[in-house]
């Protein structure tokens, strides 16, 4: 929930209601209705619409927690205890029947009840000390509801009594209680405030000649023009919290598809969510959000350094995600130096807050020695608990623990069910670990076609070793047909990428500008290739592929070599890049000499 200078709106009616105009509670109603007819326009119910889950920051209105709106198939009956406390806001169709689905005439109800408390001030049947009783559910299901306010406007008690109507088929559409609040808003302004409760139903009867006026013609396209405003910040406002959880619900890192795809359902483009942002730095989800926006360049130019800050920031507001980003960064050592004491105290906190991706990092923390001493024991509690949890990179290294019996007893049956649940969660080194207890049968019979199909889905998403145990198959005929051409193929691709990786760590430890770097990369990447091409001209398939394999399972570790041994090797002329070095600079007659 965000912070909000007003806190929510029964905390600013009971603190500011004295001071409060006819005029302003219209505005707050008119801001609630396009709120709730912006939801569902997207095709969104709310459902749980009520005083205390609606935010009001300098006078504006916000929804809060969109989240349950799509998640309201999953209300279970463990949460009935809580609906005693919003009674008086809960559709009477769902108050008698608890399996009863709630829609868009449901948050209609509850707009009508909230209309009635900005007209009072008050929560609906209130009496203080008390709380709301089953003899409320009974009253409210035999028609009662709330008394109108004294010099309340008549069209707007009927308003609200036609939203709370006990039969849904009866209650307006929200695009009706907007064009209704919208004559209600024309009428303060042609008329004094005092006397508005005696006016506004003539006003309604007889107000199409009047609104035919050019004052009246400005007003509507200056509540349009509002309005449309309004809206807009409201989309911008759900993109934010439905972002929020993802990325807390999710595994994978934050993407720049990620938050355009977003964007794009909702006709937004990145560059207005990106100002709405700068805009809202009154919560740390936005503050966060601000930060990946920075360190990613969506809508801006990429700044770390600015995302490390407002990462910082929000990881100061205990903002869960932003802490374990900023381990990770400290991790990486690339913007900021590394420092494991500090990754491993932000994974701390972090955890704390139930992130899983933070609660399985921290298990690394503990198997890996990060920051801490190695506590297998303690590594195998968090990664089962963010297991149990579903997260699949955890499963899959309880399957590793499980298999090698590393800090557990050694239970091929236990690794290989962790490894199934890790593949089912599209986890690609889940799925290659699944495939290779299947080519060896750990935990499970031998079966190499599952093999062969479960690397294949992780090679063809670019797992390099899957792509290796699959070229392994194709050169064996094991689980697919033999077919030497597929393995070199494989191989191929493999190396290239280990040469092109090998060649950028020894670029990382130059300045050199990232264009350069990328475009040497891929030429000396692409070079090598064609030289090694050369190499195995007239080779049969198999001398061709044993050269490949040959090849791969070189460049495969240079991708993890120490960069400062790289560098000593590259001085001294000594180790296997030097070689690589000297291979990328021969040309294509020297290459063919060495055949010879």
């Amino acid at each position: 929930m965000e912070y909000a200078d007003n806190g929510t709106l029964r905390k600013y009616l009971k603190n500011n209601f004295d001071s409060i105009t006819w005029k302003d509670k219209l505005n707050m109603a008119y801001q609630l209705a396009s709120a709730v007819s912006c939801l569902h326009n997207e095709g969104i119910v709310h459902s749980d619409l009520h005083s205390n889950n609606i935010l009001v920051l300098k006078n504006k209105i916000k929804l809060a927690d969109f989240g349950l709106s799509k998640r309201i198939e999953e209300t279970s009956s463990r949460q009935s205890f809580k609906l005693f406390g919003v009674i008086p806001y809960i559709d009477p169709k769902r108050l008698m029947d608890q399996e009863y689905k709630l829609n868009e005439m449901s948050d209609i109800y509850s707009v009508g009840v909230l209309l009635w408390e900005l007209s009072s001030g008050k929560p609906p049947f209130y009496n203080d000390g008390e709380a709301y009783d089953i003899g409320l559910v009974v009253e409210i299901l035999q028609g009662i509801r709330e008394e109108p306010i004294p010099d309340t406007p008549e069209a707007y008690v009927a308003l609200y009594t036609e939203c709370w109507n006990k039969e849904p088929v009866l209650r307006p559409a929200i695009s009706e209680v907007l064009d209704q609040l919208k004559a209600i808003i024309f009428s303060v302004d042609e008329t004094n405030e005092n006397d508005l409760y005696n006016t506004v139903s003539q006003h309604q009867e007889d107000g199409q000649s009047k609104q035919g006026g050019q004052e009246n013609k400005n007003n509507e396209e200056s509540i349009d023009d509002e309005n449309s405003s309004f809206v807009n910040s409201l989309l911008i406002g759900i993109i934010a919290d439905e972002l929020s959880n993802l990325i807390f619900n999710g595994e994978k890192k934050l993407e720049v598809s990620t938050i355009c795809n977003s964007c794009e359902v909702y006709n937004i483009k990145s560059v207005e969510v990106y100002k709405w942002l700068l805009d809202n730095q009154y919560d740390p989800n936005h503050i966060f959000l601000l930060g990946a926006f920075n360190y990613l360049g969506i809508g801006t130019d990429v700044n770390k350094e600015k995302a490390v800050e407002l990462y910082q920031k929000a990881a100061g507001l205990g903002h869960s995600v932003a802490q374990y980003n900023l381990a990770c960064i400290y991790k990486e050592g690339k913007v900021v130096y590394r420092d494991n004491e500090k990754v491993f105290n932000l994974l701390k906190k972090s955890s704390e807050g139930e992130y899983l991706n933070a609660i399985n990092m921290l298990g690394e923390c503990y198997h890996k020695e990060i920051g801490t001493d190695i506590d297998k024991e303690k590594a195998f509690e968090l990664y089962q608990k963010a297991a149990n949890l579903g997260h699949s990179v955890a499963q899959y290294n309880l399957a590793r623990m499980y298999r090698n019996g590393d800090g557990v007893d050694k239970d091929n049956d236990k690794a290989f069910e962790f490894a199934t649940k890790s593949a089912e969660g599209k986890n690609l080194n889940g799925i290659n670990l699944l495939g290779i207890f299947y080519s060896k049968g750990v935990g499970t019979s031998v079966d190499k076609q599952r093999a062969f199909e479960l690397y294949k889905t992780a090679s063809d998403l670019g797992h390099k070793s899957a792509k290796s145990n699959l070229a392994i198959l194709y050169k064996k005929g094991e689980g697919t047909e033999q077919d030497y051409e597929k393995a070199a193929e494989l191989y191929k691709q493999l190396y290239s990428e280990g040469y092109s990786n090998a060649f950028g760590i020894l670029l990382d430890c130059f300045d050199v500008d990232t264009e350069e770097k990328d475009e040497m990369k891929e030429t000396f990447g692409g070079k090598s290739t064609s030289l090694i091409n050369i190499f195995i001209d007239g080779m049969s398939e198999e001398e061709k592929l044993s050269v490949h394999e040959f090849v791969a399972k070189l460049g495969k570790p240079l991708s993890i070599i120490n960069p400062i041994e790289v560098v000593e090797n590259y001085k001294t002329g000594e180790g296997i890049f030097k070689n690589a070095k000297n291979l990328f600079y021969r040309s294509a007659d020297e290459i063919r000499k060495l055949k010879n």
